[in-house]
């Protein structure tokens, strides 16, 4: 069970970063497992930082923040659901 929750963690983050993808923005870097690391326009940053735990990882500059996205066995399909709508709505 544990490869399956594992590729499951796995399956949920690529859905994130293709989230992301979607509305033109590419994972800083190229990680097919469940962390994914983007550098979000601040806008965007504190929209989802408002419903989301997410793990900023600095401020490159003025205008965006670097985060971490990171899914688990533990992660509710619903959660992921709700999390790509509101990419979807930025």
């Amino acid at each position: 069970p544990y490869y399956a929750l594992a590729a499951e963690a796995d399956r949920q983050a690529l859905q994130i970063r293709d989230a992301f993808a979607a509305k033109g923005l590419a994972a800083q870097y190229d990680a097919p497992a469940n962390q994914q690391f983007f550098v979000l326009p601040d806008a965007w940053y504190d929209a989802l930082a408002a419903r989301y735990a997410m793990s900023p990882m600095g401020k490159p500059d003025a205008g965006h923040t670097a985060v971490r996205f990171c899914t688990s066995w533990a992660t509710r399909p619903e959660a992921v659901a709700q999390l790509l709508a509101d990419i979807a709505a930025l």
